[in-house]
């Protein structure tokens, strides 16, 4: 038996499958060490409930997410892109200057 995943490693998983059509299920079971049964009992939760269906049968894991979030896929998506503008506006607000070679680097 294998090492208990949680929520969003689960998640994570599904994504990475779901981003390669080619690979077979069981060929990418194999691959990262869990039955084939279980990843089609993740799948079914997670295209019924999203993240909340994986979350359903971990009882520990239950605080992952914090109160009150809409854990909907269109606020996931939301939420990434705020994160993104923010990421690129904080790198034009870091100083940078040109090595001798003509790569950017930061000021220490």
């Amino acid at each position: 038996m294998g090492k208990h995943l949680n929520p969003l490693e689960k998640e994570f998983l599904i994504r990475q499958y779901r981003s390669n059509p080619s690979i077979k299920p069981k060929d990418f079971c194999e691959m990262h060490g869990f039955s084939e049964a279980a990843f089609r009992k993740w799948l079914k939760q997670y295209e019924e409930s999203g993240l909340e269906g994986l979350m359903r049968a971990d009882q520990e894991f239950k605080d992952t997410l914090p109160e009150g979030l809409d854990r909907t896929e269109e606020s996931y998506k939301r939420e990434i892109l705020k994160l993104r503008i923010e990421n690129e506006r904080l790198k034009k607000t870091i100083p940078f200057r040109r090595t001798r070679l003509g790569n950017r680097s930061m000021f220490a």
